[in-house]
């Protein structure tokens, strides 16, 4: 989710983790759109042992994900 607060060039997203079958939030991270906040994600994720992602495609996900451990599309999402 994404959002901006008077300047869209200061734009804040909620990158957030869903437990698929429960709909609880697992963690959270509230940043710019930057890799620097999905890695911050994904450290809080380890300890639920979380090793495949499911996500919209973008770049971050390309970059900082094996591709044998990210899905990316609206099935899973």
């Amino acid at each position: 989710m994404w959002s901006f607060v008077q300047s869209k060039g200061q734009p804040r997203w909620l990158w957030h983790a869903i437990d698929h079958d429960t709909g609880e939030v697992l963690a959270y991270v509230l940043s710019d759109p930057k890799d620097a906040a999905f890695v911050q994600l994904k450290a809080l994720l380890e300890p639920f042992g979380i090793t495949q992602f499911y996500s919209d495609g973008w770049g971050a996900y390309q970059r900082l994900l094996h591709p044998a451990f990210h899905t990316a599309g609206k099935t899973n999402t």
